[in-house]
């Protein structure tokens, strides 16, 4: 049976019916795409922001928690805890402008939280740090003060006043302000012993806390030294990559050893502790990135090794010094203090009483070497005139007595040309000719005259009258026959 064939084309027809269901399929494809769009913007907004939360937990470098909360602000620009944590970390990383511009922003979004007036405080005090002007640090402290005060019973803003007082002591260098961030400090260490101060504290918090209680306690002399060492030691505990505590910590231990006048048996006792936090500083030393950042702790490590190598030293152990002093010229080779320190402590060796010539003389020849390395290294500039020719005068007067001990007049000789180079530095000084003039006296025949020096002496006496009873005794040496 054929099929017939249709003839035409069928016609479309645009039904009330049609139009509803078209524009209907339409809505639901556009609803589809803004509920999907919105949901992707919530997903990525989530894991910036979780992303960022977590990178500061974790005590990253500020640009690894920047970067995500930029990305969540982009997100969704009204949320507030990402761009107050976003404030206080460009705060922390010296963007002052950019922290004072989000902070201005939650303040017009009503943001007004304690956190908020403690983090413009904080700021403020950073902006003092370029100023020199006392009216303009002082105007810009009290602002910070009164942020502080916007947030009573809050710990932080109770830390940030004891903080305003530190600032004011450094930059004005005025004692008294330590005193009063002493007893801001002490109320609050008063108040950390409390259950609502204790879990109100942020981590943030302790560590501001430790570290201003360490600056308050360490700016009252060595007898604070231990409990400002505990405080900034307890700050570290909390932020273990930053340098800055352990570097006061180092400071501390430099002071300490710097006046220690212990036995060898009582460094010896106090070794393992020395050695365990050596070891904890040089970690952090080699953690340390920033070249800036680097220097500066370098300078309190350098310091508080010199300090220890001189209390090693005073205490007659001389390979523990000489550990020291190598470890570090081997890492700073630049460096001309360890020369200067172990020249320092043989030269104290050499000069003290002992009944056992022999042994002095030991001391004496070690005396000479150091002085010969230290004016090896020690630079030709002005900066370290006078300091090259002490070591001069010095080394003269180590060969002058070795030659004593051994009759051995090309130890004179040797001594006479380190005085000459001192006096060519220092032509008119009173110690520099008398020495010159005895070396010359202890000739048998001697290569000139001693009595130009002593005549130098002589004119420099009618200057200085204190100097006149050494004087007498130069001229009965000289006299003598």
């Amino acid at each position: 049976m054929a099929i017939e064939k249709i003839e035409g084309t069928p016609k479309v027809e645009w039904t009330p019916k049609v139009l509803i269901q078209l524009g209907i399929a339409i809505v639901l494809v556009l609803l589809s795409g803004l509920f999907g769009w919105l949901a992707f913007s919530n997903w990525r907004f989530k894991v910036n922001l979780v992303e960022g939360y977590q990178e500061y937990d974790r005590g990253r470098p500020p640009v690894a928690v920047k970067q995500p909360l930029e990305a969540a602000l982009s997100w969704r620009p009204t949320h507030n805890g990402a761009r107050e944590l976003l404030a206080k970390v460009l705060c922390d990383e010296g963007a002052l402008e950019a922290a004072r511009k989000h902070y201005k922003m939650l303040e017009m979004q009503g943001y007004k939280v304690p956190q908020v007036a403690i983090g413009l405080g904080v700021l403020a005090l950073k902006e003092v740090e370029p100023l020199n002007q006392p009216k303009q640090i002082e105007a810009l402290v009290n602002e910070a003060a009164g942020y502080f005060k916007q947030a009573p019973g809050v710990p932080e803003a109770e830390i940030g006043i004891g903080h305003c007082d530190l600032v004011l002591a450094r930059k004005l260098n005025n004692p008294a302000y330590y005193t009063r961030a002493g007893q801001t400090f002490k109320k609050i260490q008063t108040a950390m012993e409390t259950p609502k101060f204790r879990a109100e504290i942020t981590r943030d918090g302790l560590i501001d806390y430790y570290t201003g209680l360490g600056k308050a306690l360490s700016s009252g002399g060595n007898q604070f030294d231990e409990a400002g060492r505990a405080a900034f030691l307890a700050c570290y505990q909390y932020t273990p990559s930053w340098s800055l505590p352990m570097s006061n910590v180092l400071m501390l231990e430099a002071r300490r050893f710097a006046t220690m006048n212990e036995t060898n048996d009582v460094l010896v006792k106090l070794s393992p502790d020395i050695n365990a936090l050596r070891n904890q500083a040089r970690q952090i030393y080699n953690g340390i990135k920033i070249r800036e950042e680097k220097e500066s702790y370098r300078e309190s490590w350098i310091m508080f090794s010199l300090a220890l190598g001189q209390a090693w030293g005073r205490a007659g152990n001389l390979n523990e010094l000489a550990n020291i002093t190598r470890d570090l010229t081997s890492a700073n080779p630049d460096r001309w203090e360890p020369y200067l320190l172990d020249a320092q402590i043989k030269s104290e060796l050499a000069i003290k009483d002992d009944p056992n010539p022999a042994l002095q003389e030991q001391y004496v020849t070690k005396s000479t070497a150091a002085f010969n390395e230290l004016l090896g290294k020690l630079p030709s500039d002005d900066a370290n005139k006078e300091r090259r020719a002490r070591a001069y005068n010095d080394a003269a007067w180590t060969l002058a007595w070795r030659g004593g001990y051994l009759n051995n007049e090309s130890l004179y000789q040797q001594a006479m040309q380190r005085q000459i180079e001192a006096l060519r530095l220092f032509p008119e000084d009173y110690v520099f000719n008398r020495n010159m003039a005895i070396i010359l006296k202890r000739f048998r025949k001697p290569p000139s005259n001693p009595a130009a020096y002593v005549d130098k002496c002589r004119a420099a006496v009618a200057k200085d009258k204190e100097l006149a009873e050494d004087f007498d005794k130069l001229q009965k040496y000289i006299e003598s026959k």
